[in-house]
């Protein structure tokens, strides 16, 4: 009687997805994968087939489920040490999985890949990446070897072994990774790679040449600081404009444009009606702005000398890009700041969707190409500056000034002034700090600028950190923008830097000659 009520329950509540897994898994022991389809199963479990379709739709899904129930059951492994090394110990587990159950390899094809990401210890996407591949092309290579692996394991269950079989496996397998190997980002993909990782330094260098030469150029015109120039200009393009939003557009925080507009009011290039009213030219203020405008758009357009309308197009496509991923790294930090979170990590794969253009981007205008350069640059280092405080608690430029000499340490101090594009009293009274917190040690003969600096291990602790983030933060700006776009936006920055240093050398040759 006990056991014909277990069998009525049975019936009654249906059957779990464990126990529809474990019998086909014992059909595919016993009879191969062509005996495991749902009516089989069913059979199997004296139930009937709809009670199986509930938990599968078809006999793909139900193949699905049983490799990855066999997949679990793997056991986690420590990872091999290099890239290498860790998809030969993903290979030889897999086909050894595979060739462990009756027609293994058979099943596996079903599968994307051998093993899920993570929990295994086979993940080898992280150890391709630290040598230069994106992830993109990690996890491309990561497929081929599964897919190798799970066609050698089904013709070497399709035909009898042979002793010379191991082998075979490690010497093909050995060819597939050499391919990789020689695939391994190297000329254009590496210097694509390099260049991007340069570019927040690069964007600086750029930009301090741009803005050294207008000051001396606008000096000429009329005696005004970078700021109130920038929001002359704005206003003068865009129209009545509130506080909040010129420090939007300026990537320059409330206070210091808000001084900046206290500024300009008061000598009557500004004007509002009240505290929280829009900010407007003044009649004086739009006849200066003209001027600067005139001004500016020549410049401008000498920096874009030599670079081709569709190059500009793809530029400032990328820049609106760029752009709004780097305010939307701003403002996840800012928050993070805010509410004292600061142990939890930026999860940049839910930023994604905030960084793509939309469709009222950047206009592509020649006369306009310093403005959205100057914005992004002013976001990275604002974002940057929180995202090293948050996890070294240094400063944005102590942050650069250690990164600097683990560069190539020990380095002299000559030569790390000129690394950091400071005087050298900024740059000494930085070095002395990180000199006292231990994360910098000094040798040479006395006297600051007879020393050679050298990082402590706590300091190449912390430089490791600094290079992780900002790595990261790197891939988030440019992931998914496609290598010939990368590449024409890259060939058009480099265009703009060479015509700003042009510019600089020839506005202090004016510079010089007005002296005279």
């Amino acid at each position: 009687m006990t056991g014909g009520k277990a069998v009525l329950d049975r019936f009654a509540v249906g059957v779990d997805k464990d126990a529809i897994i474990a019998a086909a898994l014992a059909l595919q022991a016993k009879h191969g994968l062509a005996g495991c389809t749902l009516a089989a199963v069913a059979e199997r479990l004296r139930v009937d087939e709809t009670q199986v379709s509930r938990h599968f739709a078809d006999r793909a899904d139900l193949l699905t489920a049983m490799a990855r129930e066999i997949a679990r059951g793997v056991r986690a492994t420590p990872p091999a040490q290099g890239w290498r090394a860790q998809l030969v110990q993903r290979a030889s587990a897999g086909r050894q999985l595979m060739l462990s159950r009756r027609d293994g390899a058979l099943l596996f094809a079903h599968m994307p890949s051998l093993f899920p990401p993570g929990g295994t210890g086979f993940d080898c996407v992280p150890a391709l990446c630290e040598v230069g591949f994106s992830p993109a092309d990690a996890r491309a290579a990561v497929a081929l070897v599964d897919r190798f692996t799970v066609g050698f394991a089904v013709a070497e269950q399709a035909a009898p072994a042979s002793a010379e079989t191991s082998a075979s496996f490690e010497s093909q397998l050995d060819i597939v990774l050499s391919g990789l190997a020689s695939a391994r980002p190297d000329g254009l993909v590496a210097q694509r790679d390099d260049r991007l990782r340069r570019f927040q330094s690069s964007l600086w260098v750029f930009l301090r040449d741009a803005r050294e030469s207008a000051n001396i150029s606008f000096a000429r015109t009329v005696h005004i600081n970078e700021l109130d120039r920038r929001i002359l200009l704005l206003l003068q393009a865009q129209g009545d404009m509130t506080l909040a939003a010129i420090s939007l557009s300026t990537g320059v925080d409330k206070a210091q444009v808000s001084r900046a507009i206290k500024r300009m009011t008061e000598i009557s290039l500004l004007a509002r009606g009240g505290i929280r009213s829009p900010i407007r030219l003044s009649a004086s203020g739009r006849q200066l702005a003209e001027r600067l405008l005139r001004q500016a758009e020549l410049r401008n357009r000498e920096l874009t000398f030599g670079i081709t309308d569709e190059q500009i197009v793809t530029l400032f496509g990328v820049l609106d890009t760029l752009l709004t991923r780097a305010v939307a790294l701003f403002e996840k930090e800012r928050k993070l700041v805010a509410s004292n979170q600061r142990q939890e990590p930026v999860d940049f794969q839910d930023l994604v969707a905030e960084g793509l253009p939309d469709e009222n981007g950047i206009a592509v205008d020649r006369s306009r190409i310093l403005p959205p350069f100057i914005t992004l640059c002013s976001y990275m280092l604002r974002g940057g500056a929180l995202a090293h405080k948050r996890r070294t608690g240094l400063s944005n430029f102590e942050s650069w000034v250690i990164a600097e000499i683990c560069r190539n340490p020990p380095i002299s101090w000559p030569q790390l002034v000129l690394a950091l594009y400071r005087d050298q009293s900024q740059a000494g009274r930085t070095v002395n700090h990180l000199v006292e917190s231990g994360l910098v040690e000094r040798t040479g003969k006395p006297g600051r600028r007879h020393g050679f600096f050298a990082p402590t291990e706590e300091g190449r602790r912390i430089s490791d950190i600094i290079r992780d983030t900002a790595a990261r933060r790197s891939e988030f700006l440019f992931q998914g923008i496609p290598p010939p776009q990368l590449d024409s936006f890259m060939d058009a920055f480099d265009i703009l830097s060479r015509n700003a240093e042009v510019q600089l050398a020839r506005e202090k040759a004016i510079q010089e000659m007005d002296r005279d």
